[in-house]
């Protein structure tokens, strides 16, 4: 039987994308024989997001949620969804739709060849304005000059082998970065590449 993938969808806010997100993303998993879980984390919503997670979990035993007092961030969120999961790897994902679920199965496939991180790299970036591009570039290109690694289209949508997890859980910093850290790790990587969808609902 394959292996348990977990995958953490941070949501802040997102109280029209959980229902659908968690329709979509499992019956992915369901049509290529994946076993999965679904680690909903709301970070402090201010709208229905926890009422519609719990919705969720109802309807599926595969879906689990964790609701914080407050917004923590999204980095808070991410570090949760990995310390509850119980997969033997796990995919991070945006609960807009916007990181495509179809490129799951590719990260999949990936790790059981033997890939320890496999990092989502953007084709395109969807509707960004042409300031919010500028300042983007800037940012990565210099945090690429500075770090060694090439940063620029990298995002938070990844899969990550227990053991990657585990090293991040370790750390002792609480304000970390978590698309450069998989890169600093050192583990056996590769790369997929996307295109950024559009948002299903919400802003």
């Amino acid at each position: 039987m394959a292996a348990l993938l977990s995958v953490v969808i941070p949501a802040f806010n997102e109280e029209e994308n959980i229902l659908n997100t968690a329709k979509t993303v499992l019956a992915i998993a369901d049509r290529e024989s994946i076993p999965c879980e679904l680690i909903f984390v709301s970070d402090g919503s201010t709208d229905h997001t926890f009422q519609r997670i719990e919705e969720a979990a109802g309807q599926d035993s595969r879906i689990r949620g964790i609701e914080f007092s407050r917004n923590f961030g999204k980095e808070a969120a991410m570090l949760a969804g990995l310390a509850t999961g119980t997969g033997s790897c796990f995919v991070v994902m945006d609960c807009d739709l916007q990181h495509p679920p179809e490129t799951i199965v590719k990260m999949y496939r990936l790790w059981q060849q033997g890939y320890e991180i496999v990092e989502g790299v953007k084709n395109s970036r969807g509707e960004e304005s042409g300031l919010y591009r500028k300042m983007t570039d800037l940012f990565y290109g210099t945090l690429s000059k500075l770090t060694g690694f090439d940063m620029r289209n990298t995002s938070d949508f990844k899969l990550i082998d227990r053991t990657v997890a585990q090293v991040l859980l370790s750390m002792p910093e609480r304000k970390t970065f978590f698309r450069a850290l998989t890169f600093w790790t050192g583990f056996k990587s590769c790369s997929v590449s996307y295109n950024v969808a559009e948002r299903t609902a919400g802003t």
